[in-house]
């Protein structure tokens, strides 16, 4: 067990960020010798995120996780750059420090039963390594309805499904874009995005594309009524494969504080329309749909949710979102994680049953249910039942900038299911967090 706090790097930024909110005078020198404004309507950020996970793997030859982390954020939002009017920037770092290291940091990275970023073996994974970064680092300039944006940023599209930041994990996922968002008539929004690299949540899964090989993210929403918005999208990965989608959602009213949600999305995939980091093109031919009805009344609220993950059919892979926040949607333990991000052979069919309350004094705490099924039946003896889940929640604003999250898994395992011709999640999975977070 190592004692460590905050790593160098942790100090490094708060010094930093001691100088960003009192080293106004040499800003203000250097303006007045120069006789131009660099930068105006500055304003820093902080916060300090402390969490302990546990992490129980049954009959896996490693001993139970504890991790104790605390990610420290420094960030400044930049209003005008250069007195220029529209242009801002942003600028942020995060250290993530280890308190209780008695875990590995390993993740299989190429989806190929490979485990590597290997920290401390031995102990079941938790992946928070230790590490330092510029999280974001970006120009933005606003003309009219438009936005051109050039940097390193985070990136979440609608709710996380195939395009997000990670953030639950300490170090989030940014993206490197040369992008334009921008509402040229009314109800109308699009993104246009290329993308020249991707800090993953541990280094060894970043990457980098040549500016004419870059995954390009078009992403075009229009609300038809209020109680519809329809998206179409195309999101091109370079060396992964191209996904074709399209996405109703909405909300009706039904008055007395009752309403009524829904979503429906299909995509396809294909191969990518280009290599860079990969020698030859996957072949890939796969689909996917998610449904979704939801409801609320009096603060409480219940979901049902079906999502269907397409099979390699033969080809490469089946159908798979690497960019998503995946722990968002299939089962907290992370048992799915790998056939998300990669694929599963023989498809996968999930439902989640969620229900819970939400209350200003009492906090929220929700309940969910979830079961994961193949859709094809695996070859040999394996049966096509994953395996289920249960997951479980509260979480309270204890005050304007604090924050507090108590959260557990309980999966259990069954045939589990294959990527790659290697099993995942046939063994039962105990996990328990304790989170505070606060924000200034």
């Amino acid at each position: 067990m190592k004692g460590k706090v905050l790593s160098l790097g942790a100090a490094a930024l708060l010094a930093g960020g001691a100088f960003l909110l009192t080293g106004q005078t040499s800003v203000s020198n250097a303006q007045d010798l120069l006789g131009v404004s660099f930068i105006e309507n500055v304003k820093p950020y902080l916060e300090f995120r402390p969490r302990y996970e546990y992490v129980d793997v049954d009959n896996s030859g490693n001993k139970n996780a504890n991790a104790l982390t605390i990610r420290t954020k420094i960030g400044v939002n930049i209003g005008t750059v250069l007195g220029v009017n529209g242009l801002s920037a942003t600028l942020e770092a995060i250290d993530v420090s280890a308190i209780v290291d008695e875990y590995s940091t390993f993740i299989d990275v190429n989806g190929d039963g490979v485990k590597e970023e290997l920290q401390r073996s031995g102990y079941e994974p938790v992946l928070d390594p230790p590490n330092t970064r510029i999280t974001q680092a970006y120009l933005a300039y606003n003309f009219g309805n438009y936005v051109f944006i050039a940097g390193r940023k985070y990136v979440a599209i609608d709710d996380h499904r195939f395009i997000g930041t990670v953030n639950w994990r300490q170090m989030p996922q940014s993206l490197g874009v040369i992008a334009v968002a921008g509402k040229p008539i009314q109800n109308l929004d699009f993104l246009l995005a290329g993308v020249y690299e991707r800090k993953f949540i541990v280094d060894s899964g970043n990457l980098d594309w040549d500016l004419d090989k870059m995954p390009i993210v078009l992403d075009v929403n229009y609300k038809v009524v209020p109680q519809l918005k329809i998206k179409g999208f195309a999101y091109l990965l370079t060396d992964i494969h191209n996904t074709y989608g399209i996405k109703a959602s909405g909300a009706v009213d039904l008055g007395n504080g009752v309403k009524i949600s829904y979503l429906g999305e299909y995509a396809k995939q294909t191969d990518p329309y280009e290599n860079d980091n990969a020698d030859t093109k996957p072949d890939i031919d796969t689909d996917y749909y998610r449904v979704k009805v939801g409801a609320s009344a009096m603060g409480f609220f219940g979901n049902v949710m079906y999502t269907y993950f397409g099979d390699a059919g033969g080809k490469d892979a089946g159908f798979s979102v690497p960019l998503a926040t995946n722990h968002k949607f299939d089962g907290w333990s992370d048992v799915m994680l790998t056939g998300a991000a990669f694929g599963f052979d023989y498809g996968m069919k999930e439902w989640c049953f969620s229900v819970g309350y939400k209350n200003p004094t009492l906090g929220k705490v929700m309940i969910a249910y979830l079961t994961f099924d193949s859709d094809k039946d695996p070859v040999g003896p394996a049966g096509k039942n994953i395996g289920s889940e249960i997951d479980a929640l509260y979480a309270k604003k204890l005050t304007k900038r604090l924050s507090f999250l108590a959260k557990a898994a309980w999966y259990n395992g069954d045939d589990g299911y294959y990527n790659d011709g290697v099993p995942y999640g046939r063994n039962d999975v105990t996990k328990y967090w304790l989170q505070l977070d606060y924000k200034y």
